[in-house]
This record gives structure tokens, sequence and C-alpha cells, in this order.
């Protein structure tokens, strides 16, 4: 007989992913081909990076940050222009990402991509916008 415990860890959120991700991979023709570049101040500590991933013909962004020391020296655009290089040097011909309403989504759409999807009132005032751009 089974029973249901609660378990609000990271290790079942972990062990979760995991089995969907080989359940999936039963089904997909592509793997994911990890990306990511940075930049570091002269200590060597972060200042500003992305990453994402190539899957079959899309790149998934996923996570684009800068220090605060770091805006407005158009890091950030460099960064995503090299991942976006680099994934259509693996044959990726579609990026896609989300952001939130207090993020960054003047900063990609001047980059080309576009808002498909909305969610509002998320998490309960704020909108998340999902977002493609043709490489």
């Amino acid at each position: 007989m089974y029973q249901l415990k609660v378990d609000n860890t990271d290790e079942l959120n972990s062990a979760l992913r995991a089995q969907m991700v080989e359940f999936n991979a039963q089904h997909f023709d592509a793997q994911r081909v990890p990306l990511g570049y940075k930049f570091t101040d002269e200590r060597g500590e972060l200042v500003a990076g992305i990453s994402g991933c190539v899957f079959g013909n899309w790149l998934m962004v996923s996570w684009l940050w800068c220090s605060d020391s770091a805006r407005g020296k158009r890091l950030a655009g460099k960064l995503l222009t090299a991942l976006e290089q680099a994934a259509i040097e693996l044959g990726a011909t579609t990026a896609q990402l989300d952001t939130l309403d207090f993020q960054a989504k003047p900063f990609y759409e001047k980059r080309g991509y576009s808002v498909k999807y909305q969610l509002n009132n998320y998490p309960r005032s704020g909108t998340r916008y999902f977002m493609e751009k043709p490489l």
C-alpha cells in the first residue's frame, strides 16, 4: 500500500525533475547542450552572466544577471549576443525566455524578442512574459 507524505524539500524536487528528464528523453530526439558566459572583475568576482541551453532547434535562455556595479555598461547585451551566436552555431533557429514585468522586457524587445504569452497576476499582482526571437 502507498502512503501519502508531506515532502517540501529540494531533494524531492530534484528527484522528480530527474525522473521527468529521464522519461522525456525517451520521446525527444535532441539533447540539451549547456551554454554560459560571464564577466568577472579584476578580483575574479562574478559581475554578470548568462546561462541557457540549446535543445534541438531552440535556445532556451535560463538566467541573465548583472550586478548593480555592472549595469549600464552594455554587458547584458554582449552576454545575450554571445549566447545567441553560440546557439546558432549549434543549429538553434529560435530563442525562448521568460521575464517579469519589473525585470528586462524592454531590454529583450530592443533585441528582437516578442511576447508570445503572458501570465497576469503573477504571482499575485505582476506579469510574467514568455518571449521568443527567430535567430
